[in-house]
């Protein structure tokens, strides 16, 4: 019924239509999957984060825009539904990490995993090629968007979002280790 005709399909699935839905499932579950599990490395996070998100298309279908394309609707729904699940992920580690303050751990301890933790990331962030470093630290740190990177940098975006995932990559590799690092 649907044969590449996503705009179609976001139009039935905008009424409402159960069989509309399913085809999206069938066709973008698997990119979505993708798309996630790239940015999150891993496999149980992602396929959970993947069914939120679908979840989410579905709950608010009505409220799609039938003038942006579907798949740019969805990928946007899963990176909001990835950043909103790392928040809620964040403040759950934090809120345990007060309770065992309060129960008596010694806050020397969080701290010393804290500073642990700050000098892995510098150590890693240091290991990075210079251009990736620069490009790394004005996207995740100081908070440019890649258009504004290219710009100061005068290289593609394309560029810039290969020196991201590049950096991303290494640092996952070296972090692998450190529970806090499974959604980098």
């Amino acid at each position: 019924m649907y044969p590449k005709d996503d705009h179609a399909l976001l139009i039935d699935l905008i009424a409402g239509s159960d069989k509309a839905f399913s085809n999206v499932y069938s066709t973008y579950h698997r990119q979505a999957y993708t798309y996630l599990f790239k940015r999150t490395g891993s496999v149980t996070f992602a396929e959970e984060l993947a069914q939120l998100s679908f979840i989410k298309l579905w709950k608010n279908a009505s409220a799609l825009n039938p003038n942006i394309a579907l798949n740019v609707q969805l990928f946007r729904i899963c990176r909001t539904v990835m950043i909103d699940e790392i928040r809620r992920l964040a403040v759950r580690k934090s809120t345990e990490m007060g309770y065992l303050d309060v129960v008596g751990e010694p806050s020397a301890t969080n701290d010393a995993l804290v500073k642990q933790l700050n000098d892995d990331i510098h150590s890693a962030i240091s290991a990075l090629p210079p251009a990736r470093k620069k490009v790394f630290q004005l996207s995740r740190i100081e908070g440019y968007s890649h258009k504004e990177i290219a710009q100061m940098m005068s290289i593609s975006t394309s560029t810039v979002e290969d020196h991201i995932g590049k950096a991303l990559k290494l640092l996952r590799r070296k972090l692998r280790d450190n529970v806090f690092f499974f959604f980098l």
